[in-house]
This record gives structure tokens, C-alpha cells and sequence, in this order.
């Protein structure tokens, strides 16, 4: 459980994981506008078809409500991924911020004892 918090990652792997989260998101945000135009769809349908065949049109009305719920949680998941793309971006942030003080630190120290100062 607690094993997965302490695996070291190279970069490389980081920002991948930032790119396939990215993608990922992407793409279930783009089916859920789809399960969500194809229930209007449906919907449309359900009402035109009421008088006609009510038993149909309820069929028709339920797939409707079952896209939107599908679409909901696509537009979820989505959200998550992309939350998790953001956590990691952040660490990746985080991580060349260190470096670029460090490589400062060390060219300042450098130059001071270049300098006979420290």
C-alpha cells in the first residue's frame, strides 16, 4: 500500500506519466460531450416518439439517462487524471527549481574559493 509513495521515478518517467495523464483526460472528456450529445439525441427522440409508443419512448428516455450518468463519470475521471497530471507537473516544478539553486550554490562556491573567500 505505502510501497508505491516510495518508488524513485527517473524524470523521464515523470513527465511521461504527466503526457499519458494529459491524454487520458483528454480523451475521456471528449467521450463524455459525445454520451452527452447522443442522449440529447435520445431525449429528442423519446419525446417525439411519446404519443406513439410510450413504451418505447420511456426505453428510449432511460438509455438517455444512463449516457448522462456514464458521461458524469467520464467528466469525473477525467477531472481526477488531470489532478494527478498537475500533482506530478508540480513535483517536476518543484524539482528543477531545486536544481537550478543548487547549480548556483555551486558555482557561487566555486567562485568564492577561486577567490580565496569562503
Amino acid at each position: 500500500m505505502f510501497s508505491e509513495d516510495f518508488v524513485v521515478r527517473s524524470y523521464e518517467e515523470l513527465k511521461r506519466d504527466v503526457e499519458a495523464l494529459e491524454e487520458e483526460a483528454t480523451l475521456l472528456r471528449e467521450r463524455s460531450h459525445e454520451a452527452l450529445r447522443r442522449s440529447d439525441e435520445l431525449r429528442l427522440q423519446s419525446v417525439e416518439l411519446r404519443m406513439e409508443d410510450p413504451g418505447a419512448a420511456e426505453s428510449l428516455w432511460q438509455e438517455a439517462e444512463d449516457l448522462r450518468s456514464q458521461a458524469r463519470e467520464m467528466l469525473r475521471l477525467s477531472v481526477e487524471k488531470r489532478i494527478n497530471a498537475a500533482q506530478i507537473q508540480h513535483r517536476i516544478d518543484i524539482h528543477d527549481q531545486i536544481e537550478a539553486v543548487a547549480d548556483q550554490a555551486d558555482r557561487l562556491w566555486k567562485d568564492a574559493v577561486k577567490a580565496g573567500r569562503f
